[in-house]
């Protein structure tokens, strides 16, 4: 009698890689316009926390005005958006804004401008200043909003003269210290005063132990994996609140994924994207992508089905009861999940530095490899800066929800 072979041998393994291998015959397309993206994405992000530039200042600050006038002034507004994108594309394809600084504006102040500042007179800047100039004036016309445009336009100039015309005169690196008050500036305006000096202090230590533009590519990775983790798990979470199945469905999922050891990740992610920033930013979605679903059904389901019911007796539409009602009452719940997806997407940082991604995870690697405890600490003590800067800067974000601040009036 010929014995039977037990366990018997199941090819899941194998089974996986044909999968893979179908997946990118089939849909190679996808996964190249997505590793793209991906790519510059980072490289964009990086790119403005390491060296900004004037006129993607400008692009920031006339978003800031916009945004307030997009209630007031809605149509001219998104005119205004419009123009901006066709000159941004065609600045793009065409060299709009150089034919703009050519033919329309007077040459000796660019001229000098160029001399002076190098690159800061590009086209680039021109397209992004005309945005800035429109919405400034825009802007200054509403009693409502005069204040703030002045603070935000007169904020972008002097950034601008302290970044390009006074700091070069006294330090080596100009833009690195523009984008550390810069950011110290952010963490004061929405955290408090003590959270802004923390910033100052503990950003300044990162570029004194000279891992300032590491930390900054890993932020940029960071924020990219996180905005990509969001804008999937809201949608999914949010599904899940409303659809019982979708619910029961997911949640296996999101178990798999949690208990799944993080390098595992990496092997579909290098199959479909090679080396490089892209498959680490995927393997940090994937594995931080559980907190923001779960927390946001959670949120949804927590809402209290008696103001449902109003907003339905009322005859106000699903769409109006989601965002009008359960949205706003679970947004203290929401950001909790964003800030988990944070705090675990900077977890993956030194998984991803292993592929190639860069940033501190290389640094905190390259410490590991070569037996380097100096370098492995100083990466570490850096990744520790901004996980409790991210941190410090979602949670003050929560607490200023109206909900939040009910809640502690209550208490």
């Amino acid at each position: 009698m010929t014995p039977v072979d037990f366990p018997p041998s199941i090819p899941i393994g194998a089974g996986f890689e044909a999968l893979n291998r179908w997946l990118k015959s089939t849909f190679g397309w996808f996964f190249d316009a997505l590793g793209a993206f991906i790519s510059w994405s980072v490289d964009l992000l990086s790119g403005f926390f390491t060296e900004p530039a004037a006129g993607q200042l400008a692009l920031i600050a006339a978003v800031a005005v916009a945004l307030p006038l997009l209630r007031i002034r809605t149509v001219p507004v998104l005119v205004i958006a419009a123009a901006s994108a066709l000159l941004l594309l065609l600045q793009v394809f065409a060299g709009a804004g150089d034919w703009i600084i050519n033919n329309l504006l007077p040459p000796a102040p660019i001229l000098w401008l160029i001399d002076v500042t190098g690159e800061y007179a590009d086209g680039f800047f021109v397209v992004a200043f005309l945005s800035l100039l429109a919405v400034t004036v825009l802007g200054a016309l509403e009693r409502s909003t005069r204040v703030r445009t002045g603070v935000v336009a007169g904020g972008w100039l002097v950034a601008v003269l302290l970044g390009w015309f006074v700091l070069p005169l006294l330090v080596t690196e100009p833009e690195a210290l523009l984008m550390l008050l810069l950011l110290s500036l952010l963490a004061w305006l929405v955290a408090g005063w003590r959270m802004g000096l923390f910033a100052l202090v503990a950003l300044a230590l990162v570029a004194s132990v000279e891992q300032w533009t590491n930390a900054m590519d890993t932020l940029g990775l960071v924020l990219v994996a996180s905005v990509i983790a969001v804008a999937v798990a809201v949608p999914i979470g949010v599904l899940a609140a409303y659809n019982g199945t979708v619910s029961k469905t997911v949640k296996p999922i999101l178990d798999l994924m949690q208990t799944m050891p993080a390098f595992v990740y990496l092997i579909p992610a290098i199959f479909f994207f090679s080396i490089g920033s892209v498959p680490g930013v995927v393997a940090t979605i994937v594995f931080a992508m559980p907190p923001g679903v779960r927390l946001t059904e959670l949120g949804i389901r927590q809402v209290d089905k008696e103001l449902v019911e109003a907003g339905e007796a009322f005859g106000a539409p699903s769409r109006k009861i989601l965002t009008g009602i359960q949205f706003p009452l679970a947004l203290p719940t929401i950001m909790a999940g964003i800030n988990q997806v944070i705090m675990l997407s900077l977890s993956m940082v030194v998984i991803a530095g292993m592929v190639g991604a860069g940033g501190l995870g290389n640094q905190v690697y390259q410490g590991i490899a070569r037996n380097d405890g100096a370098l492995g600490f100083e990466a570490g003590i850096a990744v520790v800066i901004l996980a409790i800067f991210l941190d410090r800067l979602t949670a003050a974000v929560t607490d200023k929800t109206p909900q939040a601040r009910a809640a502690s009036a209550r208490s």
